[in-house]
């Protein structure tokens, strides 16, 4: 059986947290839960060494971040149009993204399930090399 380790915003890491529970805060969880503490919550598995993580910012959704240990990171793509903002904190750093890398808690929720199955970017949505958007975390 896979291992799957949850570190939600706030709190210690939950090793294989039962997968309605996951499903419940992905669709309903709000931003009092998502955006506490480390202001993010991340995924992994003993599949590999990649990390899925979530920011949740209403009523854009949730930008997703697939972090590799080689550094080749990628981000959820709802929209190809970056010329509208929105800050988040995470560690308690604001930073300042694109709308369009925020998709719906439906499509948060495919890249979740993908992810816990085989440790790999759902192939429901459209992820883009984090190095090659045209954007920077800063204000």
């Amino acid at each position: 059986m896979t291992t799957i380790k949850f570190k939600p915003p706030n709190g210690p890491e939950i090793t294989n947290p039962p997968i309605d529970m996951l499903r419940q805060l992905i669709l309903m969880g709000d931003e009092q839960y998502w955006c506490v503490g480390s202001g993010e919550g991340s995924l992994t598995t003993d599949l590999g060494p990649n990390a899925l993580s979530l920011i949740l910012k209403e009523p854009y959704g949730f930008l997703l971040w697939y972090v590799t240990e080689t550094g080749n990171d990628f981000v959820s793509i709802r929209s190809t149009d970056f010329s509208t903002t929105v800050e988040v904190a995470v560690c308690g750093n604001p930073w300042v993204v694109p709308v369009g890398f925020f998709v719906s808690r439906h499509k948060a929720w495919e890249a979740v399930e993908e992810f816990c199955r085989s440790g790999s970017m759902s192939k429901s949505l459209t992820w883009g090399r984090l190095a090659e958007q045209q954007w920077d975390f800063g204000s």
